[in-house]
């Protein structure tokens, strides 16, 4: 196993080569997709033209976000000359990276053997869901780093006689959970704060976290955030962190005004972000979780368990008190439960080097699996509507689809052909033939999809109809949906009434959606003229002008559902 020596001997370099290897030919490949992306892009923008404190989206003040992904996105701006759209994917990319980085150092912080970190970094980078982030930009896979490393400092601060450098590790593990905090909110304290204190209390040391030694740590998070929010207040007024605390913190935790999902969203959305690992229950000797005697066992051995017996619950507590506690939180979305693979890919390699299980099971079921994408991925053009696939397909073909396919053929074949060899030679073989279906649909299948996930090409039409003189408006979308490609903010209004007005003022290009259109019984018979219609991201949109004088262009079909 050459390849894996170098690995475990160089997991630094090498994870990063095969994170490289699957990302970067692609770093400027395809536009920026509805939603986030480019409201991100926008908000970037933003901070480029002074607002680097608190961050604006389309001309206005965005305090959903913290700013310091964001910050990031400026140091590699600076540092590679990458601008953006680039920057946005070199973020992602780098950000994949760290949070593979800190899995290294929460393995290395539990004591685990020096196996167990690289094959979790390889278990990550074979994650369909964690290998299709590092080509997504959002600031969730470096909010999930930065929780990672500040648990693995909390483990190093609490290892049995480590007292002496309590206050130093404590006070990192707290800068970690501050900086996570400034990258997505207060989930970046909550994660590493309750994993430690459960653990704690389950060896009989819940006491340890509220002792005088803890006093540096906390100071170090009142200093880093409340040092911000304080800037921020003196920036923008009081406003701001009623939106922060009430808005942003209370609601979303409690009555979410976004993404309110019923309490098992996560039972049914975490298993298919664990593919192709979810297939390991297969392997695993679950009939113990059932027996009475296996919990006795477990009970009785927390005060003197080995440290790989401590390590093990250390992760599964870690696993499950985050999953207990992002259910219990009123938004829910799919990307949240990042901070949540590098436990469970800890267990996963602690367990594939227990050789006395039937692994062989996984591999068979992770090669059909694989092989079955394949056959999808060939096959992708039957799964798209007509209208959409004719607007994209060339030659009945979704581009890069095949070679794609190939990619998880490859990767179906090489489980199903090493399946009886060491875990490791196949968490190699599998990381590095992931590239082989990444870069075809970073390269390839993506950019086809920029006309049905961009709102690119409606931008692009209301700066042209703003650049002879109409208003740019935006009916009931979500803000900055635009501003990026358009080249600065436009106007938003969310009533139809207030469309009317802005008709009666003069020459006014909106975009508008269809459905919202159609339902607008009252709209004056005569003087618009729909110039555009494009399906994007599930519904069609109509970008609509006031005529004016002149003859305006004939309706300009992109895809649509129609």
């Amino acid at each position: 196993m050459p390849l894996w020596k170098l690995i475990r001997r160089s997991p630094w370099l090498m994870l990063a080569a095969l994170t490289a290897l699957q990302t970067a030919l692609t770093l400027n490949a395809r536009a920026l997709w509805f939603s986030d992306e480019v409201r991100y892009a926008d908000a970037y923008a933003g901070l480029l033209r002074g607002h680097w404190l608190v961050l604006n989206l389309n001309g206005v003040l965005y305090p959903d976000k913290p700013p310091l992904y964001f910050w990031l996105l400026r140091a590699l701006d600076f540092l590679t000359g990458a601008n953006d759209p680039t920057v946005f994917f070199l973020g992602a990319a780098v950000s994949g990276l760290l949070m593979i980085y800190a899995v290294l150092l929460l393995a290395k912080s539990l004591r685990l053997d020096g196996d167990i970190g690289p094959m979790a970094g390889l278990i990550l980078l074979s994650t369909l869901f964690f290998a299709g982030l590092l080509h997504y930009s959002r600031m969730d896979l470096l909010f999930s780093a930065f929780i990672i490393a500040s648990q693995a400092a909390f483990c190093e601060a609490f290892r049995p006689g480590a007292e002496g450098k309590r206050p130093r590790m404590a006070a990192l593990a707290m800068l970690l959970a501050a900086l996570a905090t400034l990258t997505k909110g207060p989930l970046g304290l909550a994660f590493p704060v309750l994993t430690m204190l459960l653990f704690l209390s389950w060896r009989g040391r819940a006491r340890e976290f509220w002792r005088a030694s803890m006093l540096p740590g906390l100071l170090v998070l009142l200093a880093v955030v409340f040092s911000w929010l304080a800037a921020a207040y003196f920036s923008v007024g009081p406003e701001f962190l009623h939106n922060i605390f009430y808005t942003q913190i209370f609601l979303r935790a409690t009555k979410t005004f976004h993404h309110a999902e019923p309490w098992y969203f996560y039972l049914v959305a975490l298993p298919p972000c664990l593919l192709p690992w979810t297939l390991a229950v297969v392997s695993l000797p679950l009939k113990r979780l059932f027996s009475g005697a296996y919990w006795r066992g477990v009970w009785a051995a927390r005060r003197d368990a080995s440290p790989a017996g401590d390590a093990g619950v250390w992760l599964w507590m870690s696993a499950v008190s985050g999953f207990i506690l992002l259910s219990l939180l009123s938004g829910k979305v799919v990307v949240y439960v990042l901070p949540l693979l590098a436990p469970l890919a800890l267990l996963l390699a602690l367990g594939l080097r227990q050789s006395a299980l039937p692994w062989r099971r996984l591999w068979i079921l992770a090669g059909v699996l694989f092989v079955g994408l394949a056959a999808a991925a060939y096959s992708a053009t039957r799964f798209l509507p007509p209208q959409l696939a004719s607007s994209i397909c060339i030659d009945g073909k979704l581009p890069g689809a095949d070679q794609a396919a190939f990619g998880f053929a490859g990767c179906g074949l090489a489980l199903l052909l090493l399946r009886r060899r060491d875990a490791r030679e196949i968490l190699t073989a599998l990381a590095m033939l992931t590239a082989m279906w990444t870069l075809p649909a970073g390269l390839s299948v993506s950019p086809a999809l920029d006309i049905l996930m961009s709102p690119r090409p409606q931008a692009l039409i209301l700066k042209e109809f703003a650049q002879k003189g109409y208003k740019p408006i935006s009916v009931d979308i979500y803000s900055g949906i635009y501003s990026y490609y358009f080249g600065g903010p436009i106007e938003e209004i969310s009533s139809l009434d207030a469309l009317t007005k802005e008709l009666g003022k003069g020459d006014v290009v909106f975009a508008i959606k269809k459905r919202k259109w159609d339902s607008w019984t009252n709209r004056p018979q005569v003087g618009l003229e729909r110039v555009a219609l494009q399906w994007l991201a599930g519904q069609d949109y109509y970008i609509v002008a006031s005529r004016r004088a002149e003859v305006l262009p004939a309706l300009r079909k992109l895809p649509t559902s129609d």
